[in-house]
C-alpha cells in the first residue's frame, strides 16, 4: 500500500526473482553442479554509460561465477543473460565495477576477490580478461572507479592498504600511481566510497575504523614520461579523519550522501545495545568542495577519534544524525544501495536475511516527514489529513535538511553519471510547537517506509541479500543474495525525479 495515500508510489514493485543456479543448470552449465549448496552473489553493478538502445545492463559476480543480464521490458524475454564462461574457476570474486577501455571506450568489468590476488579486467565483448593487476598482497574486498576518469581505480584489501590505479596505456608497466597506507587502518579494510567529486574517499574495515582520505590531484599521480625505471606510487599515510566511535563492530558498508554519510556495522553492538542499525551522520568541518587541511592528524594514545577537519574541542568531530532500523542483518558482508543522483529522488534500500527489502525515502526526510510516523499521527488526531509533501515541523528537530548535500557532479550508487544538475533540500514552514517526529532523536531507529518480501518458485527456504545496486536511470534496482538468488524492482520513471532531468550524453555502447 502506498504510504502517501494514494499518491504515484516513489518505492519500486518485484518485477522478476529468479535463482541463478537453476538458470545454470537449464543453460547447461554443468560444472555448476559442484556449488549448489554454497552458491553465493556477491555483488552487483549496473553499467553507468548510455547505452545503444537503453535498455538497462548489469553485472553479478559470486563466489564462482560472473554473468551480464541485459532487463528488455519484452513479455517473452524480460531478461537476457550471458556467462563468463572463461574465467578461472578457482576464483573467489566478491566485487565488480564497470569502466571503459582507455582507447577504445569498449567495455570492461574489473573483478576481484579472495582469490586471486589481483584484479581481473575483462572485456565484456570477448569474455576474456585482457590485463590483471597485481600488487595487494592478500585479497581484495572492494572497488572503485574515480567519478574524475574511468582511467582511475580503487581497490581496498586484507593487506590493510588502498590502492589507485591508472588504466591509461602509458601506465602499462607500472600502473599503481597511489597507496593509501600507514597510519590508517590496522587490519584488513573492506568497504571504500569515493565522493562525486573525485577528491575525498571513504573507507572501512575489521579495526570498527572509517577513514576520510584526500585524493590526490590528477595532476600529482602523473609521472615522467623520460624516466623508464621504476617510480614509487605517491603514499598517503594519514586520513584527515578516523573514528572508531561511530560504529561498534566492523565497517562493511559506507557511501557518500553529498557530504553527509551513510554507514553501517556487520553487526553493530554497543553500550546501547541496539543491533542491526544504519547510520546518516556527518564529519563536522568538511566542506568537499574546500582543499584538504594542509596538515592531517597525528594519530596520539587513548584518542578514538582523530580529524584535520574544523571542530569544537568539546566535540569528538563527527555527529550521528538518523539512524535507520535494519533487522536480520548480522551477517558479514551486506550492503546496502544508495540512489543519490543530483535531481533524483534519494533512496536507501537493504535486503536482509529474511528475504526481506527494505526501503526507505530520504527526500521526505530532508523534509522533515518521517512517513511511518507521520502516518501513526495523521491517525491519532482528529484534525484534516494534510497531503504528502504538506506536513511541516520545527525547523529546529529536522537534523538532515539545510546541511550539505548537493554536488555539481551527478553520479549513481554505483557508476560514473552525466547530470549537472544540483538538488537542494526543500524550505519548511513553521510548524505547530506540540508537532514532535521521531526525526528529532538522531538514536531512535526509524523503521523502513516500505517493505517487499520476494516470493520464488526456487527456493522455500529464507535468503540473504548481499548486495543492491540501483540503475543510472533511477527506475531499477536488483539484489543480489545468497543460494543464486537475483530480485529485479522497478518503478515508474515519473517518481524519479524531483528535478527535471537534463538531456543525455549522446555516447553510447554498442552491445
Amino acid at each position: 500500500m502506498p504510504p502517501n495515500g494514494g499518491q504515484p508510489d516513489v518505492f519500486p514493485s518485484l518485477y522478476a526473482c529468479f535463482d541463478a543456479r537453476c538458470v545454470f543448470l537449464l543453460m547447461g552449465c554443468s560444472h555448476k553442479l559442484l556449488f549448489l549448496d554454497d552458491h553465493l552473489l556477491y555483488d552487483v553493478k549496473f553499467y553507468p554509460f548510455p547505452t545503444a538502445n537503453n535498455d538497462p545492463l548489469f553485472a553479478v559476480c559470486g563466489v564462482r561465477d560472473t554473468f551480464l543480464c541485459r532487463i528488455t521490458e519484452d513479455a517473452d524475454h524480460p531478461l537476457e543473460l550471458k556467462f563468463l564462461k572463461d574465467l578461472d574457476t578457482s576464483a573467489e570474486y566478491n566485487s565488480c565495477v564497470w569502466t571503459k577501455h582507455p582507447v577504445t571506450q569498449s567495455p570492461l568489468l574489473c573483478l576481484t576477490g579472495k582469490i586471486p590476488k589481483q584484479i581481473q579486467i575483462v572485456d565484456i565483448d570477448s569474455g576474456k580478461v585482457i590485463r590483471s593487476l597485481n600488487g595487494h598482497g592478500k585479497g581484495i574486498n572492494d572497488l572503485a572507479i574515480s567519478p574524475l576518469s574511468t582511467n582511475l581505480l580503487f581497490s581496498a584489501a586484507e593487506d590493510y592498504t588502498i590502492r589507485l590505479w591508472n588504466l591509461e596505456p602509458q601506465y602499462e608497466e607500472q600502473p599503481c600511481v597511489a597507496v593509501f597506507a600507514g597510519e590508517g587502518h590496522r587490519q584488513p579494510i573492506l568497504a571504500i566510497n569515493v565522493h562525486p567529486n573525485g577528491r575525498w574517499m571513504l573507507s572501512g574495515s575489521l579495526d570498527n575504523a572509517i577513514c576520510l582520505w584526500a585524493v590526490p590531484e590528477p595532476h600529482e599521480l602523473i609521472r615522467d614520461p623520460k624516466n623508464t625505471g621504476f617510480q614509487t606510487p605517491k603514499t598517503i599515510y594519514y586520513p584527515h579523519f578516523l573514528s572508531t566511535e561511530v560504529h561498534f563492530n566492523y565497517v562493511d558498508c559506507l557511501k557518500f550522501h553529498g557530504d553527509l554519510i551513510i554507514s553501517r556495522a556487520s553487526r553493530d553492538v554497543g553500550p546501547s545495545s541496539r543491533t542491526n542499525e544504519i547510520l546518516l551522520w556527518k564529519i563536522e568541518g568538511f566542506d568537499s568542495s574546500l582543499p584538504a587541511p594542509a596538515e592531517p592528524p597525528v594519530p596520539s594514545a587513548g584518542k578514538s577519534t582523530r580529524s584535520s577537519l574544523p571542530h569544537s574541542p568539546q566535540s569528538r568531530g563527527f555527529q550521528r544524525l538518523l539512524t535507520f532500523d535494519m533487522p536480520g542483518t548480522n551477517l558479514f558482508y551486506q550492503r546496502f544501495g544508495l540512489l543519490d543522483t543530483p535531481g533524483m529522488r534519494p533512496i536507501l534500500a537493504m535486503g536482509n536475511q529474511l528475504s526481506k527489502f527494505l526501503f526507505w525515502d530520504l527526500q521526505v526526510l530532508e523534509e522533515g516527514i518521517d512517513l511511518v510516523d507521520a502516518a501513526r499521527l495523521k491517525k491519532g488526531r482528529g484534525s484534516r489529513k494534510p497531503k504528502l509533501g504538506t506536513i511541516t515541523i520545527d525547523p529546529a528537530l529536522n537534523r538532515v535538511s539545510g546541511l550539505k548535500r548537493d554536488t555539481s557532479i551527478g553520479m549513481s550508487s554505483d557508476g560514473i553519471g552525466n547530470q549537472s544538475v544540483s538538488a537542494s533540500s526543500p524550505a519548511l514552514s513553521p510548524a505547530p510547537a506540540d508537532r514532535k517526529y521521531q526525526l528529532a532523536d538522531p538514536f531512535t531507529p526509524i523503521k523502513p517506509h516500505r517493505v517487499i518480501i520476494p516470493t520464488t518458485n526456487y527456493s522455500k527456504d529464507h535468503f540473504s541479500a548481499k548486495s543492491i545496486a540501483f540503475s543510472p536511470d533511477g527506475s531499477w534496482m536488483v539484489g543480489v543474495g545468497d543460494k543464486g538468488m537475483v530480485c529485479v524492482f522497478n518503478r515508474d520513471k515519473d517518481v524519479v525525479w524531483s528535478i527535471p532531468p537534463t538531456n543525455p550524453a549522446s555516447e553510447t555502447m554498442q552491445t
